[in-house]
């Protein structure tokens, strides 16, 4: 029996075929993979430079109307909001104009003080290697405070940035740790080289449906 060749055409169809099914088959791993991590993890944009040389964030800035705005130069990081707050933390507060992100210093039932940039927890000299010298002036009187003891179900924040940073010492006072979004993981401070110049310049997140990532 004479048999016919299999035409080019219908081998090149063959071929579009499997390989739109692999496209497909990509498209749905990458849907689950961000549904599985933006789940957990939610993306931030630092701002100001409370948290320096720890987090380096962009100026502030306003439009017309004073709202915040992103201005660029800041770091990105991620936040798991599934994590349990330990001391020295990194935290992500919510707060009622917009997130802030400190350092976590002191659980409720604490005594918490600063005397000229030292800082002790229920009278023990802590030390702080994330806090510069130059972050943490002791002739400012911002950089003593307390005694204070941190009432029950709350925490102590401060920045790294002593000199500058706005915490617990003063406007934000006292933290609800359920106003917690979540913990700054060490890989999400490790991998800044790459998460921030990727956001920065690409920020390839799928739509708003897929992601909860869009918390800057």
């Amino acid at each position: 029996m004479e048999q016919f060749p299999i035409s080019i055409d219908r081998r090149r169809g063959e071929a579009s075929s499997v390989l739109i099914n692999i496209l497909l088959v990509l498209l749905v791993v990458i849907i689950l993979l961000e549904l599985t991590f933006f789940t957990r993890f939610k993306k931030f944009y630092v701002s100001g430079d409370s948290m320096y040389p720890t987090l380096v964030g962009a100026e502030y800035k306003t439009d017309v109307s004073g709202n915040r705005i992103n201005s660029p130069g800041g770091d990105y990081v991620y936040a798991d909001t599934s994590a349990n707050v330990e001391r020295f933390d990194i935290v992500v507060i919510e707060q009622p104009s917009y997130p802030i992100i400190k350092r976590v210093i002191a659980f409720g039932g604490e005594t918490v003080e600063l005397i000229k940039g030292e800082l002790y927890i229920d009278g023990e000299s802590v030390e702080e290697p994330y806090v510069l010298p130059e972050c943490n002036d002791p002739s400012n009187n911002y950089n003593t405070y307390g005694p204070e003891i941190v009432p029950e179900g709350c925490i102590f924040v401060l920045g790294d940035n002593r000199n500058a940073s706005i915490d617990s010492r003063d406007h934000y006072g006292m933290i609800d740790i359920g106003d917690v979004v979540g913990v700054v993981e060490q890989w999400s401070l490790d991998l800044r080289w790459l998460i921030t110049p990727f956001n920065t310049f690409f920020d390839f997140t799928l739509p708003s449906i897929f992601s909860g990532c869009k918390n800057q």
